[in-house]
């Protein structure tokens, strides 16, 4: 017989602004209750997700997106990676799917999604968009992610990047082509290598992380944190995660707001406590 799972229980909200230069908003972020009802997906605009608190026994998912704004129709496809990732995962894990292949799953789904609509004119010919999702069960972290959208968690004060930027300007930090202080204004730094919608196929970070009370996590687009430091976000989760949202974004705004800025930050209330897998001859009679 399996060990009793604990709900897990978390503390979330989100903010998504147009900024001072864009015209319109193609930043979206969402989220759903794997055991509740339809996801939840921002409208076109700016937008404030109330703070809230949400329990499960099952699981809860956190995503972010961010359409490509140089191909055209990228609030219609980062709507769409939202809804259709979403809609996915929650299917997959009410049926009993395990969660990396239902992640990658639900970034083909989002990936052809877009392309489907592409293809019947809804939206851009060549939309796209990033997608960053966090899928939180009891005791459990996992992580998809395509794009330069970005996951950070804090711990104990400790502020770490759960992503890889999918950018020209990351590929050349790798190999030492540039130095970081080269790549902050580097005429490739918005170019993607991978993004949503791109390509027949997507491939998928996918990351596993054990979860703990009191963890803090943000998902934010490229217009948010390239506008603010490290131990700015480290500093602003250690507040509510309205606080953190509205802090980080205003400081976004006030450098500049060239980009569409969206923040999303969870604070974990109760991690709950993944369920023990039955044990050599005893699964015989679990």
């Amino acid at each position: 017989m399996q060990a009793v799972t604990t709900a897990l229980a978390v503390e979330y909200a989100g903010l998504t602004v147009i900024g001072h230069v864009r015209e319109h908003n193609e930043d979206r972020l969402g989220w759903v209750a794997i055991d509740g009802d339809a996801p939840y997906v921002t409208p076109a605009a700016e937008h404030t997700l109330t703070q809230t608190t949400a329990t499960s026994e099952v699981g809860l998912v956190f995503a972010v997106a961010d359409g490509l704004g140089g191909y055209g129709g990228g609030e219609v496809a980062s709507g769409m990676a939202i809804e259709a990732s979403l809609s996915q995962t929650q299917r997959s894990l009410t049926d009993g799917g395990r969660i990396p292949g239902t992640l990658r799953d639900a970034f083909n789904r989002a990936n052809h999604t877009i392309l489907d609509a592409a293809i019947s004119g809804t939206g851009g010919r060549k939309m796209q968009s990033t997608l960053s999702a966090l899928v939180m069960t009891p005791g459990e972290a996992h992580l998809g992610h395509v794009g330069d959208s970005r996951v950070y968690r804090r711990r104990d004060g400790e502020l770490e990047l759960l992503t890889t930027d999918h950018s020209q300007v990351m590929e050349l930090l790798r190999m030492h082509i540039i130095t970081p202080e080269q790549a902050t204004e580097h005429p490739a730094r918005y170019a993607l290598t991978r993004s949503v919608g791109g390509d027949i196929t997507v491939r998928t970070d996918i990351r596993n992380e054990r979860l703990e009370r009191d963890d803090s996590f943000l998902l934010c687009s490229d217009g948010l944190w390239s506008n603010v430091t490290s131990s700015e976000i480290a500093e602003a989760l250690g507040r509510t995660p309205a606080e953190a949202c509205r802090r980080l974004v205003d400081l976004a705004l006030e450098r500049g707001g060239d980009d569409n800025a969206t923040a999303m930050a969870i604070r974990v209330q109760d991690a709950g406590q993944r369920p023990e897998a039955p044990q050599g001859w005893r699964r015989l009679f679990s």
